[in-house]
Protein backbone atom coordinates (compact mmCIF):
# COMPACT_ATOMS: atom_id res chain seq x y z
CA UNK A 1 0.00 0.00 0.00
CA UNK A 2 1.28 2.96 -0.98
CA UNK A 3 0.95 6.38 1.09
CA UNK A 4 -0.47 8.92 -0.54
CA UNK A 5 1.45 12.10 -1.52
CA UNK A 6 0.62 15.66 -0.65
CA UNK A 7 -0.81 16.24 -4.40
CA UNK A 8 -3.52 12.99 -4.05
CA UNK A 9 -3.85 14.74 -0.18
CA UNK A 10 -5.22 17.91 -1.91
CA UNK A 11 -7.39 16.75 -4.68
CA UNK A 12 -9.36 13.74 -1.84
CA UNK A 13 -9.64 17.45 0.43
CA UNK A 14 -10.82 19.51 -2.15
CA UNK A 15 -13.26 16.74 -3.64
CA UNK A 16 -14.34 16.50 0.23
CA UNK A 17 -15.12 20.36 0.23
CA UNK A 18 -16.94 20.35 -2.82
CA UNK A 19 -19.16 17.98 -1.29
CA UNK A 20 -19.54 18.95 1.61
CA UNK A 21 -20.29 22.46 0.13
CA UNK A 22 -23.16 20.56 -2.61
CA UNK A 23 -24.75 19.04 0.20
CA UNK A 24 -24.66 22.17 2.70
CA UNK A 25 -26.57 23.82 -0.31
CA UNK A 26 -28.91 21.69 -0.77
CA UNK A 27 -30.01 21.03 2.79
CA UNK A 28 -30.14 24.94 3.03
CA UNK A 29 -33.13 24.87 0.60
CA UNK A 30 -34.90 22.41 2.77
CA UNK A 31 -37.46 23.85 5.19
CA UNK A 32 -36.96 24.00 9.15
CA UNK A 33 -39.52 23.03 11.00
CA UNK A 34 -41.28 25.62 13.18
CA UNK A 35 -42.60 24.91 16.23
CA UNK A 36 -46.44 24.75 14.71
CA UNK A 37 -45.06 21.94 12.70
CA UNK A 38 -43.07 20.07 16.13
CA UNK A 39 -46.35 19.79 18.32
CA UNK A 40 -46.54 17.83 21.45
CA UNK A 41 -48.12 14.79 21.53
CA UNK A 42 -50.93 13.92 24.37
CA UNK A 43 -51.45 10.16 24.11
CA UNK A 44 -54.58 8.70 25.44
CA UNK A 45 -54.07 5.45 26.79
CA UNK A 46 -57.49 3.78 27.39
CA UNK A 47 -57.87 0.67 29.71
CA UNK A 48 -61.23 -0.69 28.78
CA UNK A 49 -62.98 -3.30 31.18
CA UNK A 50 -62.90 -6.70 30.24
CA UNK A 51 -65.58 -9.07 29.88
CA UNK A 52 -68.03 -5.68 29.34
CA UNK A 53 -71.51 -6.04 27.19
CA UNK A 54 -71.11 -2.44 25.85
CA UNK A 55 -69.61 -3.72 22.54
CA UNK A 56 -72.84 -5.12 20.95
CA UNK A 57 -73.59 -1.25 19.99
CA UNK A 58 -70.03 -0.03 19.81
CA UNK A 59 -66.94 -0.84 21.01
CA UNK A 60 -66.04 1.57 24.30
CA UNK A 61 -62.66 1.72 22.91
CA UNK A 62 -63.68 3.73 19.36
CA UNK A 63 -66.40 5.69 21.28
CA UNK A 64 -63.69 7.05 23.62
CA UNK A 65 -61.14 7.20 20.97
CA UNK A 66 -63.14 9.37 19.06
CA UNK A 67 -65.67 11.37 21.38
CA UNK A 68 -62.01 12.62 23.21
CA UNK A 69 -60.31 13.27 20.49
CA UNK A 70 -63.13 15.39 19.21
CA UNK A 71 -63.68 17.48 22.50
CA UNK A 72 -60.05 17.87 23.07
CA UNK A 73 -59.16 18.91 19.41
CA UNK A 74 -62.22 21.68 19.68
CA UNK A 75 -60.53 23.01 22.51
CA UNK A 76 -57.70 23.89 19.90
CA UNK A 77 -54.91 23.30 22.48
CA UNK A 78 -51.47 23.02 20.97
CA UNK A 79 -50.62 18.74 20.82
CA UNK A 80 -51.64 16.07 18.71
CA UNK A 81 -53.97 13.87 20.21
CA UNK A 82 -53.43 9.89 20.13
CA UNK A 83 -55.36 7.32 21.09
CA UNK A 84 -54.12 3.67 22.04
CA UNK A 85 -55.12 0.53 23.99
CA UNK A 86 -53.54 -0.46 26.67
CA UNK A 87 -50.60 -2.52 26.68
CA UNK A 88 -48.20 -4.28 28.79
CA UNK A 89 -45.57 -3.71 26.38
CA UNK A 90 -46.29 0.04 25.38
CA UNK A 91 -43.77 2.75 25.42
CA UNK A 92 -43.50 5.53 28.10
CA UNK A 93 -45.07 8.52 26.50
CA UNK A 94 -44.12 12.07 27.58
CA UNK A 95 -47.66 13.33 28.39
CA UNK A 96 -50.05 10.68 28.79
CA UNK A 97 -53.73 10.48 30.17
CA UNK A 98 -54.80 6.95 31.33
CA UNK A 99 -58.35 6.09 31.31
CA UNK A 100 -59.16 3.10 33.01
CA UNK A 101 -62.93 2.32 32.32
CA UNK A 102 -65.31 1.27 34.83
CA UNK A 103 -68.43 1.39 33.64
CA UNK A 104 -71.23 2.27 31.35
CA UNK A 105 -74.60 1.30 32.72
CA UNK A 106 -77.72 2.80 33.78
CA UNK A 107 -78.21 3.72 37.50
CA UNK A 108 -81.75 3.94 37.27
CA UNK A 109 -84.34 3.18 34.60
CA UNK A 110 -83.30 6.55 32.77
CA UNK A 111 -79.76 7.51 33.71
CA UNK A 112 -77.31 6.20 32.08
CA UNK A 113 -73.53 6.91 33.65
CA UNK A 114 -69.75 6.50 32.67
CA UNK A 115 -67.48 6.43 35.26
CA UNK A 116 -63.71 6.13 34.83
CA UNK A 117 -60.48 6.71 36.90
CA UNK A 118 -58.76 9.07 35.59
CA UNK A 119 -54.78 10.23 35.23
CA UNK A 120 -52.42 12.29 33.65
CA UNK A 121 -48.47 11.90 33.72
CA UNK A 122 -46.89 15.22 32.04
CA UNK A 123 -42.88 14.18 31.62
CA UNK A 124 -42.93 12.05 34.60
CA UNK A 125 -45.31 14.78 37.10
CA UNK A 126 -48.14 12.38 38.14
CA UNK A 127 -51.77 13.90 38.68
CA UNK A 128 -54.52 11.32 39.47
CA UNK A 129 -58.02 13.54 38.56
CA UNK A 130 -59.57 10.23 40.88
CA UNK A 131 -62.96 8.67 39.03
CA UNK A 132 -64.66 10.99 37.36
CA UNK A 133 -68.64 10.48 36.49
CA UNK A 134 -70.81 11.54 34.06
CA UNK A 135 -74.80 10.87 34.17
CA UNK A 136 -77.03 11.53 31.34
CA UNK A 137 -80.38 11.57 30.88
CA UNK A 138 -81.66 10.27 27.78
CA UNK A 139 -84.11 11.48 25.40
CA UNK A 140 -87.53 8.75 25.36
CA UNK A 141 -86.84 8.85 21.42
CA UNK A 142 -83.05 8.64 21.37
CA UNK A 143 -81.12 6.20 19.80
CA UNK A 144 -78.58 4.26 22.22
CA UNK A 145 -75.18 5.30 20.52
CA UNK A 146 -75.97 8.98 20.57
CA UNK A 147 -77.23 8.16 24.22
CA UNK A 148 -73.43 6.77 24.72
CA UNK A 149 -71.52 9.05 22.88
CA UNK A 150 -73.12 12.25 24.90
CA UNK A 151 -72.29 10.21 28.58
CA UNK A 152 -68.43 9.48 26.87
CA UNK A 153 -68.42 13.65 25.81
CA UNK A 154 -69.92 14.57 28.83
CA UNK A 155 -66.92 12.78 30.83
CA UNK A 156 -64.54 13.86 28.08
CA UNK A 157 -65.61 17.83 28.92
CA UNK A 158 -64.77 17.21 32.36
CA UNK A 159 -62.12 15.42 32.30
CA UNK A 160 -60.77 18.32 29.51
CA UNK A 161 -61.22 21.06 32.20
CA UNK A 162 -58.97 19.34 34.67
CA UNK A 163 -56.44 18.86 32.11
CA UNK A 164 -56.23 22.40 30.73
CA UNK A 165 -55.06 24.34 33.82
CA UNK A 166 -52.44 21.27 34.41
CA UNK A 167 -51.02 21.62 30.58
CA UNK A 168 -51.85 24.81 29.60
CA UNK A 169 -51.71 27.25 32.80
CA UNK A 170 -51.77 30.90 30.81
CA UNK A 171 -54.29 29.64 28.29
CA UNK A 172 -57.05 30.78 30.68
CA UNK A 173 -55.58 33.87 32.40
CA UNK A 174 -56.79 37.02 31.69
CA UNK A 175 -54.39 39.19 29.71
CA UNK A 176 -53.90 42.84 31.28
Amino acid sequence: MEIPTMKTRFALGLLLFRLVLATGVTGRAQTSPTTADVRRELTIVVVDELGGNNSRYYNTFNRIARVFTEVFEARKWPVKINVERFGANSPTHEIEMRIYVQSIRRETPVDLVFSAWMTLDDHGKKQDFGVIRYRYSPHPTENVGDQLDQIVRGAANIAATKIEPVLFPTANQPHP
